[in-house]
């Protein structure tokens, strides 16, 4: 019925049908109304401040609740405490010592009067002091005591003064 030679002409008439492009006046143009969602990628970007001396453990310390205001600070103790080490410990602090990068002191993870378990113990942080190595765990806990030491007295930096 068909031979070769139609059957290739058709062929390339079908390729040639479906790739030319379309007549200009033939095209309609209709707006068309789209909201662009916000790229997942970079969604949860933050902005560093300039000058960090620990930005590596910046995008930790927003995902456990630090707000991006308090990096700045917040760096300023991570350097100034541990120089960004996690495993560092100060057995000279008073109260069991201070742990790892904001150098949390010993009482907050120590049974005491009012926790006898330990306050971040209490709290469902932690169950033992040595967890405060694990840069998560200081970051959170830090926060923690930032926020209780914010509500008592005003000032959330107090725990970190000189």
């Amino acid at each position: 019925m068909f031979n070769k030679l139609s059957i290739l002409i058709f062929v390339i008439f079908g390729f040639w049908w479906f790739l030319k492009p379309p007549e200009l006046s033939s095209l309609t143009i209709k707006p068309v109304q789209t909201t662009n969602p916000p790229n997942p990628i970079f969604k949860d970007r933050i902005k560093l401040p300039t000058q960090m001396l620990c930005p590596h453990w910046a995008q930790m310390a927003i995902d456990v609740g630090w707000g991006e205001a308090d990096l700045s600070k917040l760096d300023d103790i991570i350097y100034r405490e541990s120089r960004c080490f996690t495993i560092v410990f100060n057995p000279q602090d008073p109260n069991g010592g201070s742990y790892g990068l904001t150098q949390i002191n010993g009482y907050f993870c120590k049974p005491s009067k009012w926790y006898p378990n330990g306050y971040l113990q209490a709290l469902g942080v932690l169950k033992n002091c040595n967890e405060l190595f694990y840069p998560r765990t200081n970051l959170l806990s830090a926060r923690l005591l930032w926020l209780y030491s914010e509500r008592t007295q005003g000032n959330g930096w107090a725990p970190w003064r000189k």
